[in-house]
This record gives structure tokens, sequence and C-alpha cells, in this order.
């Protein structure tokens, strides 16, 4: 990277990006908070020589399970 370069820091509603635009096109790189946003653009204002790549990975949702928050009537005298 080097000189020319123009790095933008957005939220849209899918979170926050930062736009990178080089000689070669432009680089978009979404992440979970505006703090780590803006760390990135910082870091990418500074001129690294080489861009990390894109994570194409789409993370899985774990299943959820439900919670048994009731107690039974056998139960009850353990929890007074």
């Amino acid at each position: 990277m080097g000189a020319g370069n123009t790095v933008k820091v957005m939220c849209d509603p899918k979170g926050w990006r930062v736009e990178v635009a080089h000689a070669g096109g432009v680089r978009r790189y979404r992440y979970g908070s505006e703090s780590q946003a803006r760390y990135f653009a910082a870091v990418f204002e500074l001129g690294p020589s080489v861009l990390p790549p894109k994570n194409h990975a789409r993370r899985r949702q774990q299943p959820s399970l439900p919670l048994h928050n009731e107690v039974s009537f056998g139960e009850a005298w353990l929890h007074e």
C-alpha cells in the first residue's frame, strides 16, 4: 500500500464495516463493534504492505437448548 489509499468506517444495518480503497480496487471488512472497526481502520491508515484476506467463512450459530428453570415439586425442598 502507500499514498493515495482511502479508508472509510461505516455503519449499516448489518453492523460495522471498513472499506479500504487502493490501487488494486476496494476491499471491505466487517466487524462486530465500532471499536474493532475503528482500530482496524487506523491500522489500514498506517499503510500495511499487504492487506489481510477476506474471511469468506460464515459462522455457525449454536443450536439453542431449552433451559429448564422450573423446579418440580419433589426438588423444591432442595432450594429452600
